[in-house]
């Protein structure tokens, strides 16, 4: 699927797999690697249970990523306890820059770890020490996280400058993240509300064509609301082939109804697509629902059921069974 967001990718830059390691080791990376996939499916997935073990064996095999989102994983309603701060001390002493800022933050309840708020400003200097110069030797993902390093400092100018570093460097994150602040925060300088928003529009153009999917969204919303229908309907059939919940309902849903939308729904949100393909569209959110179990994936088949014949929704549950099958979906 070659608009595939690759998340886990940009997230395990990190990664083990490197040449020359011995074949147990490489072997090992490989199974932690594997697990950590499962543990963070099984928790997209709402499975907490089946997902806290695949990430604590990836831990005791010593992968990094594995340690950090172990804490994530046991991180509560905004509290660092101790047993998420030793995973995350784990991972921060292998060098894993975001398990370094989590320990930084300043908006937890430490719950009394007496460690937690003297070491804040020290994990964000280590972190920078860390980081800084892959950053500035070029390294997109390293750019990304030093401009994080000085928001969690609130040092906004250099958080500004390496945002937009890390957005001309093709670091799709970033690209997206540099659109909101331009036109969703009016940062930077311009001289007039159009350049302002031209330029919003090119980033989120770059970050969707790097693949981001939040940027996709919304960039055929924008389009839509502009008239720029082809080009619109370009970017819901690339969010079809993403792993972010959102776009593949929105997608699932436009594409199941096509200018029927406008009767269902509204007409305010309709594409004007040629003509539904209502097999196409239930059979995607047939998939997401399996692999989700959020219930507005089903709704949405039920807003439409009048259109829909018993065949179609037969034809549509037969082919849900090869769509997002090796997909962990993200929210």
């Amino acid at each position: 699927m070659p608009f595939l967001v690759p998340i886990i990718k940009l997230l395990l830059y990190s990664s083990l797999l490197v040449t020359g390691l011995p074949l147990q080791a490489q072997a090992d990376a490989e199974k932690s690697e594997t697990m950590l996939r499962e543990g963070l499916a099984w928790h997209e997935r709402g499975f907490p249970s089946k997902a806290f073990p695949k990430l604590e064996k990836a831990a005791d095999l010593g992968y990094t990523e594995a340690f950090y989102y172990a804490g994530r994983f046991i991180q509560r309603r905004g509290e660092l306890n101790r047993e998420a701060e030793a995973f995350y001390q784990q991972a921060a002493d292998r060098g894993r820059i975001y398990a370094l800022l989590r320990l930084a933050q300043k908006d937890y309840d430490c719950s009394g770890l007496w460690s937690c708020w003297m070491d804040q400003d020290e994990w964000l200097d280590k972190a920078l020490d860390l980081v800084l110069p892959r950053a500035e030797s070029g390294n997109p993902e390293a750019m990304k996280a030093v401009h994080s390093i000085y928001r969690a400092q609130n040092n906004s100018g250099d958080e500004w400058e390496w945002i937009q570093r890390a957005a001309e460097a093709g670091h799709a994150y970033s690209q997206y993240r540099l659109a909101y602040l331009i036109d969703g925060q009016e940062k930077g300088f311009y001289w007039t509300k159009a350049g302002r928003q031209e330029d919003a529009r090119k980033w989120l153009q770059k970050a969707a064509k790097n693949g981001y999917p939040k940027a996709m969204s919304k960039l055929a919303i924008k389009l839509r609301e502009q008239g720029e229908l082809e080009e619109a309907r370009y970017w819901v059939e690339a969010m079809a082939q993403t792993d972010y919940y959102d776009a593949v309902l929105e997608a699932g849903a436009q594409i199941m109804m096509g200018p029927d939308i406008a009767e269902v729904y509204s007409p305010t949100i309709s594409y004007h697509f040629e003509a539904p393909r209502p097999i196409e569209g239930a059979a995607l959110l047939l998939a997401l629902h399996r692999n989700t179990g959020r219930p507005a994936t089903l709704d949405a088949i039920k807003a439409y059921e009048d259109y829909l014949t018993p065949e179609m929704l037969a034809e549509a549950l037969e082919r849900s069974e090869e769509l997002l099958t090796d997909t962990a979906i993200f929210f």
